[in-house]
């Protein structure tokens, strides 16, 4: 009988050796869990930034758009201003200033159109006229834009968006 006190007295538990593998363990997986949790973050955060430009420049493509189709008299000077009279009568003109695309009414200064957080890397216009003959087409415009996240570091470069209105007054 006492040797079987003996035996079930013994004290149980874990060793050094035990204990710093299996910290080492447990911070290993831990190193690679964080890792993973802070690059789909920075993966989230891109792509919400890209999503912000990309929303952004749309809704401002869109305001242009709907003047232009009731616009008049179009011209385009140095390929990223254009100038023209909306259905209201007044002066119009749509240009890239610094990195920033801006309207200006009846000569007064200009305003932007795009959010701070948006990079506007080109904007151009085109006029195509009638080029079939005969045929009384009313001009279009082409609308050519890159843009970028201001704040954000992404692969990719630019977002490029093109667009042609047809105006309905000509």
């Amino acid at each position: 009988m006492d040797n079987f006190l003996l035996k079930n007295d013994r004290k149980f538990g874990f060793t050094l050796v035990e204990l710093i593998v299996s910290v080492g363990v447990f911070s290993v997986i831990s190193t690679i869990a964080i890792g993973g949790f802070i690059n789909a973050l920075r993966t989230h955060r891109q792509a919400m930034a890209l999503m912000t430009a990309n929303s952004n420049t749309s809704a401002a493509i869109e305001q242009i758009a709907r003047e232009i189709r009731t616009g008049k008299s179009f011209t385009v000077s140095g390929q990223s201003n254009l100038s023209f009279e909306n259905a209201a009568g007044n002066n119009i003109t749509y240009d890239l200033i610094g990195d920033s695309l801006t309207i200006s009414e009846n000569n007064d200064p200009a305003q932007k159109i795009t959010d701070e957080n948006v990079l506007v890397k080109y904007l151009s216009f085109r006029i195509i006229n009638n080029i079939i003959p005969l045929v009384n087409y009313p001009s279009r415009i082409v609308i050519n834009i890159g843009v970028a996240p201001r704040d954000i570091k992404t692969s990719v470069k630019n977002i490029d968006i093109q667009t042609v209105v047809s105006t309905r007054n000509e």
